[in-house]
């Protein structure tokens, strides 16, 4: 049933007449009729009679004006009620946060908001790049912070900053009271390898600069364990090993008893932190906070598909 139909019956009935009732609803006669005649038709029932002075309503169709007005208001506040939807989607932004980066989303969220006081933040956690690629793809997030790996037919990525790698080693080791370590320090000391699934791009960024730097220390895979779980900790703490890995959260508020975490100073030990969309999207407000993105981390070179 359209609510066109509604509305054209409510005023003819109040008018009494279908040439008054089309100059209420600055329509032309003819299309008024037929949606009262398509209504007619649709109901099986007549619910006006027509005379040379205009009409009136039949018994059906008095019984029926009353739920025709119900009806009316109802679609009027459905159709309200999904204005105001879209307005308060067009002033959300939803965002994701790799893990160890609250810090940095926290930062835009503040300058953006001086931009935009009006924008509603919605923040949720992603875990792998998978879960970064299904949530965009759906529309779960509009945006991203987060490291590699990307699907370049899903997603527009670009890097915003290069997070340093940080070693995890034993307190009781010499190397813990430097200000950072190379590679070449660690040359000896057997290298613990967590799940690739982890953090693949970082994974191959570690046996990368192993290879690079020509360091062939024992690599010992630790199925279960890594350096953000106690089991991985347990092993650096008791001598097994060092971990290659990023240092938020072993850093926050500080390295756990037993460790330390300290920087690796060589070039290139670095991984990146990018922004990531849907491929294409070109939505106002994201635009906008993109933007914002390039103000607080400025870009020698950037990305155009990025609004860079």
């Amino acid at each position: 049933m359209d609510f066109r139909h509604i509305r054209a019956f409510i005023a003819v009935a109040d008018a009494l007449s279908v040439t008054k009732a089309a100059e209420r609803l600055h329509i032309s006669q003819p299309p008024l009729s037929r949606h009262i005649h398509q209504l007619e038709e649709e109901l099986g029932l007549t619910l006006f009679l027509r005379h040379r002075h205009g009409v009136t309503l039949t018994e059906e169709g008095r019984r029926l004006l009353e739920k025709a007005r119900l009806l009316d208001a109802m679609g009027a506040e459905f159709t309200e009620t999904a204005r105001q939807m879209a307005r308060r989607e067009q002033h959300r932004l939803r965002i994701g946060i790799g893990w160890g980066l609250w810090d940095v989303v926290n930062r835009l969220r503040i300058a953006f908001s001086k931009q935009r006081p009006d924008v509603t933040f919605e923040v949720r956690d992603v875990y792998c790049a998978d879960d970064v690629h299904e949530q965009l793809k759906t529309s779960a997030l509009d945006v991203v912070l987060t490291r590699p790996p990307f699907d370049d037919t899903l997603v527009d990525a670009a890097p915003i900053y290069h997070e340093r790698i940080q070693v995890v080693l034993p307190d009781s080791s010499p190397l813990a009271l430097r200000q950072d370590v190379r590679l070449r320090d660690l040359a000896n000391i057997p290298l613990l390898l967590w799940d690739r699934h982890m953090s693949p791009a970082l994974y191959d960024r570690v046996l990368d600069l192993y290879a690079r730097y020509g360091i062939a220390a024992p690599m010992v895979p630790t199925p279960g364990a890594g350096p953000y779980n106690h089991s991985g900790l347990m092993m650096v703490a008791s001598g097994k090993g060092v971990y290659l890995c990023l240092g938020v959260p072993l850093t926050s508020p500080r390295p756990a008893s037993g460790v330390a975490v300290l920087p690796v100073g060589d070039p290139g030990a670095t991984i990146e932190v990018c922004v990531a969309r849907r491929k294409g999207d070109t939505a106002p407000l994201l635009s906008q906070f993109l933007a914002c993105v390039w103000e607080q981390y400025p870009q020698p070179r950037r990305v155009a598909a990025l609004g860079a």
